[in-house]
């Protein structure tokens, strides 16, 4: 019995310790069971650097396969988090928590209870972003599910319209930041106080998007990358090497 008991102890620790890694985006990789067809997809990288310049206008800095379509990981949250935002749907300290933690269940419980993902899809499109079948398919609020599929175009098309916005301040300081407490703390620290982004993470994926405040004007970026063979903390230090990069060719 008492074998059987320890056994039991051991089922649940576990169970609540993956409770606890999927809730969180950054708690280490997520270990999701790769379909052949996955496991068979060459390694992606697509990126789009755009910098807009104080008059308004913008100049493209760098860009590769902005229009494939890729897992967006937790950067999904940034679509949920302007809509709560913009609706006043949560209030900034948990927005805040939901987008420097990257809690997925936060962002998923505050889709579902504005309607959904189909319900956020046509909010954007109201707003004038141009949503398709070929650059937008939302399955969660969160990034968490691997039916999520977006472009660095599409998520371009959105950093701009917050950069646009009379509340973008307001905003830029509920994304994660280095040297704050936040999935960026300890990334890119050369940019704190001027990087403003999201972070995303799951097992073959990995990905960046927001705003880097340049001398010249805000840079806004978006970097996805798919079907990973190296591990994901070599891709996150290439992503940040192309975010210093870039930083540099827009001064």
């Amino acid at each position: 019995m008492k074998l059987i008991r320890i056994s039991s102890l051991l089922i649940i620790l576990n169970f609540h310790s993956a409770f606890a890694a999927s809730a969180y985006e950054d708690v280490g990789d997520f270990v999701i069971e790769h379909s052949e067809i996955e496991l068979a997809q060459l390694e992606t990288w697509a990126y789009l650097f755009e910098l807009i310049n104080p008059d308004g206008t913008t100049k493209i800095i760098s860009h590769a396969n902005e229009n494939i379509l890729l897992k967006p990981a937790s950067t999904m949250k940034i679509f949920t988090g302007w809509w709560a935002f913009k609706e006043k749907n949560q209030t900034d300290d948990y927005l805040y928590q939901m987008l420097r933690q990257s809690v997925n269940e936060m962002a998923d419980a505050t889709s579902q209870g504005m309607g959904g993902v189909l319900t956020m899809a046509d909010w954007y499109r109201d707003l004038g972003l141009n949503l398709t079948e070929e650059n937008f398919k939302p399955a969660d609020g969160s990034g968490l599910s691997y039916d999520n599929k977006a472009n660095c175009q599409v998520e371009i098309d959105l950093l701009k319209k917050i950069r646009n916005d009379e509340e973008y301040e307001r905003f830029k300081n509920l994304l994660a930041q280095p040297k704050k407490d936040g999935t960026l703390q300890d990334r890119l620290t050369i940019y704190a106080g001027k990087l403003f982004a999201k972070t995303g993470t799951l097992n073959a994926t990995a990905a960046l998007a927001g705003f880097l405040e340049t001398p010249k004007g805000t840079m806004v970026f978006c970097i996805l990358s798919d079907y990973l063979k190296i591990k994901v903390v070599s891709a996150r230090k290439k992503i940040d090497n192309m975010v210093k990069v870039n930083y540099n060719l827009a001064k």
